[in-house]
């Protein structure tokens, strides 16, 4: 095993902490739920966006780990910007890359790298959460158009969406369909803003016609297949952790070597000593496990394991969680107060342990890996 980035890599990384330095800093922590759009040009005129997808649809023709690679250096900067260089290469985007028709990726995908584009996925419903297999809402086939019917819960960035990836079940199984903005029978329901003040909206199709070439991928195994290509977005997900625990850290470095109590700087007091020692601990084992698990996705047929990236998500959820509470304690009254970064990010960074599967159901799973097939790293 080789630790360390090729030059590539490198050159990735320092590219995209020199833009956000230069140019992400100055809004950052200003967008409270505002979609950034005029980041997400100046990422695409930096070659930052669909960095994983394929280089004749615009994309970089890269890997996984180099789009977490890229996150992480933008989210330590500004979190929202890195949801835009994630957003553009998982999720909904990579599933269209990696099973999709040409005309599909022809259609959705260059946009999105260009940065005017957004796709949202669809997945969960009311009674289809963590049981997501649950699921009733339904595709029909009806000549060569396929009918949607159904309600869909809690899409983040539905607002804003272009398109969106829709799971559905067709009468032999789940599988996928992408649906536009202005299908005929689709409508965006109901907005609400989560704690983190993002909105989130429900989806409505009612008799929502598609022509057969939307369908992304249907079929007795199309499901295993939707939640293999989903194994990855978990790295994203834990990443998204890792960049906010980073800059919190920095911050609150920062913070206790300035501010000064009983007249020297509260980072003398080993007590502060001690949590910056933690988190720098737990910051750096969380990263290694999402890069670790970002790098099986380049093995074979491209798909990340379950359980790596399962470990990888569990954990960096909860270390970043842990340090955020930790960077607002050193903080004081000051990290507490409202719109002060910590505070945004420690709002924002709760919601992940809940996306993407709660941290539960991946333990369940790990655990029901442990049991069938036990434990070799």
């Amino acid at each position: 095993m080789q630790f360390g980035f090729t030059e590539t890599q490198r050159l990735l990384k320092r590219t995209a902490r020199n833009l956000a330095e230069r140019e992400l800093a100055t809004d950052a922590f200003t967008w409270e739920g505002a979609y950034p759009w005029e980041n997400a040009a100046k990422l695409a005129d930096a070659g930052l966006l669909g960095i994983a997808l394929s280089e004749e649809h615009g994309g970089g023709g890269l890997t996984p780990l180099e789009v977490l690679l890229v996150q992480e250096e933008i989210g330590r900067v500004c979190p929202d910007s890195a949801h835009v260089v994630s957003k553009s290469s998982m999720g909904a985007p990579r599933a269209v890359d990696v099973l999709g028709s040409d005309y599909l990726r022809e259609t959705y995908l260059p946009p999105v790298c260009a940065g005017e584009s957004v796709m949202s996925i669809a997945i969960s419903e009311a009674e289809a959460g963590s049981a997501a297999g649950e699921m009733t809402t339904a595709a029909t086939d009806d000549g060569d158009e396929v009918v949607l019917n159904g309600r869909k819960l809690w899409v983040t960035q539905a607002d804003v969406a272009d398109a969106f990836l829709v799971y559905v079940r067709f009468p032999e199984g789940i599988g996928a369909v992408v649906v536009d903005r202005d299908a005929p029978g689709f409508e965006e329901g109901e907005r609400y803003t989560n704690m983190g003040g993002e909105t989130q909206s429900e989806l409505v199709f009612d008799d929502c016609r598609l022509p057969d070439e939307q369908v992304l991928v249907r079929g007795e195994d199309a499901f295993v297949t939707l939640l293999k290509t989903f194994n990855v977005e978990r790295c994203h997900n834990a990443m998204i952790c890792v960049s906010m625990a980073r800059n919190a850290f920095e911050r609150t470095i920062e913070y206790a070597t300035d501010r000064e109590q009983f007249g020297r700087p509260i980072a003398e007091f080993q007590a502060i000593q001690h949590k910056l020692a933690d988190m720098a601990i737990q910051i750096e084992t969380a990263r290694l496990a999402v890069l670790y698990a970002a790098a099986t996705a380049d093995t074979d047929d491209g798909l990340a394991t379950r359980a790596q990236t399962s470990i990888a998500k569990v954990y960096a959820n909860e270390v970043g969680e842990r340090v955020l509470t930790e960077a607002l304690q050193v903080h004081g009254a000051n990290g507490y107060a409202k719109g002060h970064p910590v505070e945004y990010m420690y709002r924002k960074i709760r919601g992940w342990k809940i996306a993407g599967g709660t941290v539960e159901i991946h333990r369940n799973g790990i655990a029901g890996l442990l049991l069938e097939e036990g434990y070799d790293p």
